[in-house]
């Protein structure tokens, strides 16, 4: 006697589910029968009532409405704003199992996608600080304010349209959270946002929109320096405007005397992205400094730079101690950004070429050196694909690399320039990734003939969140 197979819920319908772990990207996963489910604001632990949001071939995606059963690493989240902002995903799970979910996260994504049996894992190496550990936070405007469940339940008014100014709600881009709190930044950048939150409200001015691509204000930028206490502003709006400009100069600066920089900046682009076109200095010096080991760093306002200043300290010492440089050595730095590790290893061997795409991240680098008395640094401007792929040119100019730093951006490296690390053959490979998958990618194809993989460590570069940055080494067979 056959009997009859248990039809699968569909799409809309709501289910119990126990989380069994976390995937990456801060998603719950469990099992409806022979299918995973990915399920947002889930936690390893609990038991949810969820919605299925979306049914594949070999998964569900489905949003947690109820938590049936508490985790026993379940904590309350200690920012108001955390069910709806999009900065923190795992306030509500204790840092030490983040700390473990990530390092599994490192470990399975190696394994499954890299196609290694047995991953040589260290311990993930955890932030120093878990609170208030970013030294820069981009706001945004917006005419839309995103009202959460509370408020929409509660009995109270609330204005959904208007000025506002803050983080971006989860999966939306054209709402924003009027901010009250941040845990992520020290306390003085949201009395920072009150003010010019304040200050545009008065000027009778529209936010920017990305339906209709018209407005003022845009963006508002924080820097924090960790290490020199600089700090620096920058309102970003689309026109110039001189009243405007007065107004941020006078109030800003009688309320915050520790501002150093003081910008006001103007970006035409259509795209919703915090970057200057136009940059007009309203008090103080156009740059802040940053320390990291025994080494200076000039920071912009477009200037790219690791957010969380203490932890990329602990990253580059991870770097040196898997490296074991010698002082005879020539290194190859892929995807240098301004040379901060290339500076930062400077120290330890003969001489570092970096390697980067973008103009003024290239004239940081080479001033960046200047600052700190390096003379051993050397930096090559353009396409890394194009650029490395010519190794006979590098290696008459350079000499050939002993040791190659590989920190690519999140989609990983292009064919082309895996081809050329293959062909230079540098004797060790450290490899620093913010992606796990394409981590994997990676390594899976530089290990298939000439490399193996010998260490692996996680570094927890941002707390609460659902990012993880790995460094891998690899030994020339």
């Amino acid at each position: 006697m056959s009997s009859q197979q248990t039809p699968l819920p569909k799409k809309g319908e709501t289910v119990d589910l126990y989380i069994e772990s976390l995937a990456f990207g801060a998603k719950g996963i469990a099992r409806l029968g022979e299918m995973v489910c990915f399920v947002e604001g889930a936690i390893p632990g609990q038991t949810v009532k969820a919605r299925l949001l979306k049914k594949k071939r070999s998964y569900y995606e489905a949003r947690t409405l109820e938590v049936i059963k508490t985790s026993e690493w379940q904590v309350d989240p200690v920012c108001s704003h955390f069910q709806s902002c999009g900065g923190c995903s795992l306030q509500h799970l204790q840092y030490e199992q983040q700390l473990k979910t990530k390092e599994d996260q490192v470990k399975d994504s190696i394994a499954r996608l890299g196609g290694f049996k047995n991953v040589p894992m260290q311990p993930i190496l955890p932030s120093l600080e878990t609170e208030q550990y970013r030294n820069k936070m981009e706001f945004s405007f917006s005419r839309d304010r995103w009202l959460s469940v509370q408020e929409i339940e509660s009995n109270k008014t609330f204005e959904k349209t208007g000025l506002f100014l803050g983080m971006h709600a989860k999966g939306f881009f054209d709402k924003v959270i009027d901010l009250k709190e941040c845990h992520l930044v020290e306390p003085i950048a949201t009395e920072i946002l009150d003010t010019v939150r304040e200050i545009a409200r008065e000027s009778g001015l529209d936010s920017y929109s990305t339906r209709d691509h018209t407005g003022f204000w845009r963006f508002l930028i924080i820097r924090k320096s960790k290490n020199t206490g600089d700090l620096l502003v920058n309102v970003v709006t689309y026109s110039y405007n001189k009243d405007i400009a007065e107004q941020l100069r006078e109030q800003l600066c009688a309320r915050f005397p520790q501002i150093t920089s003081l910008l006001y900046s103007t970006t035409q682009s259509k795209a919703s992205v915090a970057y200057s076109e136009k940059e007009y200095l309203l008090h103080g010096k156009k740059t802040i400094f940053e320390k990291l080991g025994n080494y200076q760093f000039e920071v912009s306002g477009n200037s790219f730079f690791q957010t969380n200043t203490r932890q990329a300290e602990r990253l580059y010492d991870v770097v040196v101690e898997m490296a074991d440089f010698k002082d005879d050595e020539t290194v190859y730095d892929l995807y240098c950004g301004a040379g901060t590790i290339s500076i930062y290893i400077s120290e330890y061997v003969n001489k570092v070429i970096g390697f980067e795409s973008v103009e003024s991240a290239v004239i940081d680098a080479y001033k960046n050196c200047a600052i700190n008395s390096i003379n051993n640094c050397d930096f090559e401007l353009g396409d890394l694909k194009d650029q490395i792929s010519d190794t006979q040119r590098l290696a008459e100019r350079y000499g050939t690399p002993d040791t190659m730093i590989i920190d690519p951006p999140r989609a990983g490296m292009h064919p082309n320039t895996l081809a050329a690390v293959l062909e230079l053959e540098p004797k060790k490979i450290v490899h620093v990734s913010c992606n796990p998958a394409t981590l994997a990618r990676d390594l899976g194809l530089l290990c298939e003939e000439k490399y193996t993989l010998t260490a692996v460590k996680p570094v927890d570069m941002f707390p609460h969140t659902a990012h993880i940055e790995a460094v891998a080494l690899l030994q020339l067979k």
